[in-house]
């Protein structure tokens, strides 16, 4: 997962694993950011310098944010990120979970946790959320 600093905000865009798992899935986003040798790049740098071929193979970059609303919008994937992991014996904080509720192919809902193992998380809210899109975009699309 990268992150890209435009004054005092900071986004968080998916990782170029998973930016190409998104294009094979078929996502369209706003297009303001692509991934070129995987290293994040603005529209207008990128586009105007490349030919119509690389253009059609082209990678999108887009955010955290915009990925979750996709994943809503068009797969009924809700990604619940924030879920944090505390050892019942120690009470030691291990991390963050990111839990997806989805809708299987027999209309019932149906939930799920992804996470290292139980009683140890991602280090970061942003990495669980990279690893939900990820399950999600693997497991159920």
């Amino acid at each position: 997962m990268d992150k890209v600093t435009c004054g005092m905000i900071t986004e968080d865009y998916v990782s170029f694993e998973t930016a190409k798992l998104l294009k094979e899935k078929g996502f369209d986003g706003d297009g303001s950011h692509f991934y070129e040798n995987k290293k994040i790049v603005s529209f207008v740098d990128y586009w105007n310098r490349i030919t119509p071929y690389e253009r059609y193979c082209a990678i999108e970059c887009p955010t955290l944010q915009m990925t979750m609303k996709w994943l809503r919008e068009v797969h009924n994937q809700i990604i619940v990120p924030g879920v944090r992991i505390e050892d019942p014996i120690s009470g030691i904080i291990n991390g963050y979970i990111a839990g997806i509720w989805y809708i299987p192919k027999n209309n019932g809902g149906a939930f799920c946790y992804t996470s290292p193992t139980p009683y140890n998380g991602y280090p970061s809210f942003e990495e669980a959320c990279e690893a939900a899109i990820k399950y999600c975009l693997e497991n159920l699309i």
